[in-house]
Formats: C-alpha cells, structure tokens, sequence
C-alpha cells in the first residue's frame, strides 16, 4: 500500500524542510530589503500542495531553493520592495506556464548524466559541509544558506574551523544520538514500519533537550539553537504579504520576472532529471507538465507573498530515500507544514537545529559517500573531470553558479566528443583490394566538418573508400559541402575511387559506387591461385570473427547481370549448416558452388568443374568437406535408401580403409577421419578423370585444394593438392 511508504516519507520531508524554507528566506533577506521569514514557509506550503497536486512527478518537492536566495536578494533590491518582488514571481509563473505550452521541457533531456551527478554529489557534500558547524552547536549561519561565501562573513571550509568557538555539548550529544538512531534504524526498521526514523530521531533530540533543561539549565540549547518562527507564524499581522500592483509600471519587473522564470526553470529541470535518477522505480517525470506545475505554483506563492517555487533536490532526495512511491508524500509534506505552523508553533520551535542538522547530515551522505565517486572514476576521464568540476564549482560558489559551470563542462566535454569521433574507420578486404568504410554517426554536426575534412584529405592516391551515412539521421548543410568538395573536386585529382551509401533523398547527394565490388574480368587475370587461397583464408576470418564486410547486394547483382568473373570453383556439400559464400565472406559473382551430399564427384559434378575452369576461367577449385557430415555418416553405417545407396556407395571404399587402420571407436573423430580422406579421394579422382582440369593444373592456370569446416567453431582447415605442393616446395 502507497500510504504506508508516502506517509512517513512526509513527515520525514516535512522535517528537512522546515528549517529550510525558515533558512533559505533569512538568507534571502538583505539590510536594503528585508524578507519575511513566512515568505519561505508558503513557497514550502505551495511546493507541496499545489505543485505537488498538478506535477506528474512521483517523488519530486518543491519550495523556495537555495539556488535562488541571489536572484532574491538582486531583484528585491532593483524593485525597492518585497511587495513589488512578489508581483515579479507570480508574473515569473505565467511565462513558466507559456514555456511549458510551447515545450520547452525539452531542454531537461539534454543535461549530461556526469553533470546531473555532480549535481547530486555536490548537494551531499554541502549538506555534510554546511551541517556541521550545526550539529556542535554552531547556528550563526542561516541553515538553507548553500553559498560559498556566507552571511556571517565566514566561508564553508573556514567556518569549520570557527565552529568550535561556539561548541555545545548537549547539541552535539544530540546530533550524535540523531545520527545513532537513524542509521539503527534503517538497518533496523526500514520497511517494517510506519513510523520514520527522521521523526524519532527529532523526538528524542527534543527530548533530551528538554531533560537537560530540567536537569541543568544552564546546558539546555537555548532559542538561538532550535527551530525559530519569530516573525513568520507567531506574528499574525505578518502572515502574508501582497503584491504591490503599481510596480506594474516599472519595466525592472519585467526583467526581474524573465530572470526569475528562466533561473528557476532551469533548476527545476535539472532537478527533476536528477531525482529521476534517484526514483528506485526509474520513472520519467514528463518535464513540460512540470514547468506548468512550477508556474501555478509561483503564482499562488506570489499572490500571498512567497519565495519562488523550484524543484528542490535535498527535499526530494530525503524523499526518496525515506522510501515515498508515489506524489502523495510530497502533498502531505505540504499540509504538516502548514498545518503544524499555524496551530503548534511553539511546539516546533522546541526541535532544536543539532537533531535537524543529523537528518541532513545522512541525507548528504547518501548523496556523497565514496562509492559513487569510485563509480565515476570507473567510468573514465570523460565522465569523471565533468563530475568532479561540477561538484568543486557548486561546492565553491553556490547552487546556481555552480548548475552554470557544470553544464558549460559537460557541454565542451560532449562538443569535444562530438568532434573527436563524428565516424567509425573500418578497413576493409574485399576480393578486389583494400578499401577504407567511413561510417558516419547519428548526427554530424558544423563541429565535425574539420574532422571530416582532415580525414578526406589524408587519403592517398589510388585508394577505395566507402563513405556510409546508413544510420545517419542528420547531416549539417556544411559537412554536405565538404564531402560534394571531395567527390567532385579532390577525389578526382587523386584518382581515389569513392563510393556513397545511404545519402539517397535524404541529403540531396546521391548513392553511388566509384569502384566495382566484385571479382572484374581484370582482378580475375591478374590474380594467382596463392593470391586466390588467401582470400578465402581471410574471408573465413572474417566469418570467424564476427566482421564480415558490409555489401551492397543489389549493386552486386546490377554488376554481374551482364557478365560474371569469379575467381574459385567450390565443390561442397548440401549441409545447410555449410553456405559456402558465408563461410569464405565472398559476394554474388565471386564463386561458382557445386553442392553435392558428401561432396562426392560424378559426370554432372566433373563437367561442372570443367566449366568453372575452362570457360569461367576460375585459377583455384576447392573440394570442401565438413565435420559430422551425414552423407559420411551414412557411408559408415552402410545404410541403404533408394538413390541415396548409390552416392554412398562412392564413400564405402573410404570407410573401410580408414576403418582397417582405425584402432578406437567408431565415434563422431572417426567419421571426421572419413569426410577429411574422401576430400583427398575426390581431389584425386578429378585430376585423375577429367584431362581439361589436369592440363590446367599442369600449365599453372589452375590448382586444386581440400578443406574441412568444423560445425561448432565455422573455421576452414585447408591441406591436400595445392597446400601439398606448397609445403614441399617451401621444405625444398
């Protein structure tokens, strides 16, 4: 049931919050302008409830964001008034709602994944940083500021060192025994039970604290240490503030409300992909519906006088971890916060900062702990120097500069990316040469024009390439000039022969192939049967590894329509499992293939043969046989079957004599021994019956050689014929 994990989550949020929405509008608050602390507590009540309402995100909280307490404390001064700032949110809201109607949501799928976890570090390293100095007691600083440099006239890392200037030790006892409790607890209770960890840790702070006062007063944390509404909900006369609708004239408004809208846009965004991230159900939060949600929002908090609304990740993130399912934690998250502010006020000033301070220092270090920084040194230099200066430059600066820096980073990284690798380089070995395939990535953009020139220009004279845009899906208008450039012009002056694959229609550059990829009259003289052999060798390479070339099957069939030129006659088996234009990785028009069951020889067999030699000037015939052949295995067992007796009876002889020098059993070993010996008989037989093919052989036009292919492994082992001779002429 969703209710009993969204209702303790709530509370669990409801707490992180708190002290939040009271910090964040201290922090935004200036000598020039200052800002009611009640500000903050209704941005975190609308957050809650009407964002929460209307977002289609699961586990996404909203409320006034530390991102922000700049932009507030800049444009409360420009306007003068906290009234007229109030006026610029709600009108922030409207132009949300507008960049939501016209999608702009868009933008939240192009934020790097290193810099969304760096964002997410970095919120857990700033909590650990900035909670510290909380947990001993240490509460000069506004608890929801996360800049860098801070009101107090410390910094984050120097205020640690100050901390201890103001140490208590029942805040500290506190905060220790938060911390106790909530890591007991979840190791404990997580899941077993609807009470929350944050809520029984924060009871007993209290606790505590009130037994020390009762104990020895003079220890008790006094109001400066625990929750303070002074000025929010205690002071009725200030409950809400109203916009001041004359400020409708001044054109800083307007500045101040596009400045708004857009800032927090931003953040919510990346936000909500990050806590997106988080979801343990790997939901996606529809973006667009959340800048409509974020604009309702913020036109209600400014109607009654509230801080901007975002996505906030440290209350989404306690969320998440607290165990929430669906968006009804975030809404009753809401409702504690304005239901507990306006009727227990005095009840929740008791909670003192320390135990608060616990919560938040095990929320950021479940962000932050070690293992996700090893992760992302794991994933390489790309991904981790993009992570780690997102994490410094929020860490040093605040939320929202920090957001900037970060995607700047990670946008260089992904641009240099980009350039670096606009397309994959395969060489190639075809029947008729080398040939290099540049197959071009999904996009090409302007910034891979230098590259792709670079790369053109390095080819030598003479060469083949393939320039395939297959899986291409959008091509820059400027590397289209590059590449008709290099077909028109340069290729030409280098005699490179070039051809073009996928550019049909799509890029107004036609397909068209600037060499043939078959076996030409001309590449069939010049080649030797050596030469022809280790073709085939390197085709069954090619099979074995899985990187057989790619073709272009119906170019191949408009070239041999006319004519046909290949280079080697095969005499194979029927097998299915042996299709010999697979196995060799050779096109249409390469081979002639003679397929026989147990690739035995007769008139038909012959005179094909023949012909392959004589007339289709073949220079290489390969009689191939293959492991656990059935016709041999037939041959073996004496088995009789209408015509299949008769092309048996051509394998018997072969069989008895392996058998007659066979000592083990007669297994799958020695039915191989039989296909490999009746290879090596039908190579003797064909030179032996037919003269054309023994003239040819003798004269040097043709030569002659056996192979087995293994089933299991697809790999040709050639001997026999040819491999013979060549051996005894290397030996000699």
């Amino acid at each position: 049931m969703k209710l009993r994990d969204d209702l303790p989550a709530s509370i669990s949020v409801f707490l992180v919050a708190l002290p939040l929405c009271l910090g964040i509008a201290l922090a935004s608050s200036s000598d020039a302008v200052p800002v009611p602390l009640m500000s903050g507590l209704i941005a975190g009540i609308i957050g809650g409830i009407v964002v929460g309402s209307i977002s289609g995100s699961h586990t996404s909280v909203s409320g006034p964001a530390a991102g922000l307490v700049a932009i507030v404390i800049a444009q409360t001064e420009a306007l003068g008034s906290f009234e007229a700032f109030v006026l610029a949110v709600s009108l922030a809201g409207v132009i949300q709602i507008f960049l939501g109607a016209m999608r702009a949501g868009v933008i939240a799928y192009y934020f790097p994944s290193s810099v969304i976890r760096g964002l997410l570090t970095a919120i857990g390293v700033i909590l650990i940083l900035k909670q510290l100095p909380h947990a001993v007691g240490y509460d000069r600083d506004a608890e929801g500021d996360f800049s860098f440099f801070q009101a107090d006239g410390y910094n984050t890392f120097t205020e640690l060192g100050h901390m201890f200037e103001a140490f208590s030790v029942t805040a500290t006892v506190i905060s220790l025994g938060c911390l106790c409790i909530l890591v007991f607890w979840e190791k404990r209770f997580s899941g077993k039970t609807p009470i929350p960890g944050p809520l029984v840790a924060v009871v007993v702070g209290t606790l505590i604290n009130e037994l020390v006062g009762l104990i020895a007063p003079d220890y008790a944390l006094g109001a400066s240490h625990r929750v303070q509404l002074s000025g929010g909900a205690n002071s009725s006369s200030s409950l809400f503030t109203f916009p001041d609708f004359s400020a409708l004239q001044d054109p800083q408004l307007y500045l101040a409300a596009v400045t708004i809208a857009l800032v927090a846009s931003l953040e919510t965004l990346l936000n909500l992909e990050a806590v997106d991230r988080l979801d343990t159900q790997k939901r996606v939060s529809p973006a667009n519906r959340e800048l409509y949600a974020q604009g309702i929002g913020n036109i209600c908090s400014g109607m009654i006088g509230g801080l901007p609304v975002t996505s906030v990740i440290v209350r989404s993130s306690a969320n998440v971890y607290s165990g929430a399912k669906s968006k009804a934690s975030t809404i009753m998250h809401g409702i504690w916060l304005g239901g507990t502010v306006f009727t227990i006020p005095w009840l929740l000033e008791q909670i003192p900062l320390s135990a608060l301070a616990a919560i938040l220092l095990f929320t950021g270090y479940k962000l932050a702990k070690p293992a996700i920084f090893m992760d992302a040194w794991n994933k390489g230099w790309n991904q981790f120097l993009p992570f780690a200066l997102t994490v410094l430059a929020i860490v040093f600066t605040d939320l929202l500069i920090g957001i900037v820096i970060g995607l700047i980073v990670g946008v260089i990284f992904v641009l240099r990316s980009m350039e670096r690798t606009p397309f994959l380089s395969e060489q190639e070995n075809p029947v008729t040469g080398n040939v290099t395939r540049l197959k071009f990535g999904q996009h090409l953009t302007f910034l891979n024009q230098s590259r792709v020139r670079k790369t053109l220009d390095k080819f030598a004279e003479g060469s083949h390439l393939i320039l395939d845009a297959s899986k291409t899906e959008y091509i820059d208008p400027d590397v289209l000039d590059t590449i008709r450039d290099f077909r028109d012009v340069k290729a030409p002056a280098k005699k490179i022969d070039v051809s073009f694959v996928g550019f049909r229609d799509r890029y107004a550059l036609e397909d068209r192939k600037g060499y043939s990829d078959v076996v030409t009259q001309a590449k069939q003289a010049e080649l030797t049967p050596l030469e022809t052999l280790n073709l085939l060798r390197r085709g069954n390479d090619r099979f074995l590894s899985g990187e057989m070339l790619e073709r272009d099957w119906s170019h191949q069939r408009d070239q041999t329509s006319e004519a046909q030129h290949p280079m080697a006659a095969l005499l194979g088996c029927i097998d299915s499992r042996v299709p010999a234009e697979l196995v060799f990785d050779v096109g249409i028009g390469d081979i002639f293939s003679v397929r026989v069951a147990g690739n035995v020889v007769n008139e038909d067999v012959l005179g094909s043969l023949e012909y392959a030699a004589e007339v289709g000037e073949v220079n290489l015939i390969v009689v191939l046989g293959h492991t656990r052949c059935g016709a041999v295995t037939a041959a073996c067992q004496g088995v009789k079957l209408g015509h299949v007796t008769e092309l048996i009876e051509k394998i018997s002889p072969i069989a008895q004599n392996v058998r007659s020098h066979h000592t083990g059993e007669e297994d799958a070993e020695f039915v191989d021994q039989v296909a490999k010996q009746n290879v090596l008989h039908v190579i003797d037989e064909i030179i032996r019956r037919s003269e054309i093919i023994a003239n040819l052989i003798k004269e040097g036009k043709v030569d002659i050689v056996g192979g087995m292919y293994h089933l299991k492994e697809g790999r040709v082992d050639f001997f026999g014929g040819m491999i013979e001779r060549l051996s005894d002429t290397a030996t000699t």
